[in-house]
């Protein structure tokens, strides 16, 4: 059995809080606190093990993934890197119970990916299913065996009050949270806007 949650949930934490401390110091410094690639595959791969291969949505569509298909079912390694950034305050949040805050960090992942309008229905599926395996990694409810050269993924329950947050540290996470869903409300303004434009005048024809 490999116990893979805590240094991967302290991987993770530690690339983040580098990360924080190193934003006002210029783009530079926020790359070196950058998630490394093997954290974002590891994840990634995690994400893909718990992915089902048949899940039907609230409102009954089936969406049904070839497990044998990887690759078109997944997305690409950057785009993941930036899942798990945005659903680490959705980890935070949970640790830390603030429910309003992580469904409202949940919904703004969700708006920004429907909005590129080039996911398809697996590839949303695989989204909400890495943010989910974010969350339990930092929580540190995650379970990976290994058996014959299989990976086995499991996702053990979060159980409210294991982890006792301060005001200071729910006021950090709301801060950040909030900050997300601002700039993703100014993103989807931005890009109605673009929408409404009148196209450009078609040129006129020299007599």
């Amino acid at each position: 059995m490999i116990m893979a949650s805590t240094t991967l949930k302290r991987a993770i934490a530690g690339v983040f809080a580098c990360a924080a401390l190193a934003a006002s110091a210029g783009a530079e410094a926020q790359s070196q606190g950058k998630l490394s690639d093997k954290s974002v595959n590891t994840l990634m791969e995690y994400a893909w093990q718990i992915l089902p291969s048949k899940f039907t949505t609230p409102d009954g569509k089936v969406i049904e993934v070839d497990k044998s298909k990887r690759e078109g079912n997944i997305v690409p390694m950057e785009n993941g890197r930036d899942i798990i950034r945005i659903s680490y305050s959705s980890a935070q949040a949970q640790v830390c119970e603030l429910w309003e805050e992580q469904q409202a960090n949940y919904d703004t992942l969700m708006r920004r990916e429907l909005r590129k309008k080039k996911w398809t229905d697996q590839q949303l599926l695989y989204i909400t299913t890495l943010h989910r395996m974010t969350i339990h990694a930092i929580a540190g409810k995650l379970k990976v065996e290994e058996k014959e050269g299989e990976l086995k993924v499991f996702l053990e329950p979060i159980k409210p009050g294991d982890v006792k947050c301060t005001d200071e540290q729910k006021a950090k996470i709301r801060e950040a949270i909030q900050a997300n869903v601002a700039q993703d409300a100014a993103a989807a303004k931005e890009a109605a806007a673009e929408s409404k434009a009148p196209p450009p005048a078609a040129p006129t024809k020299k007599k």
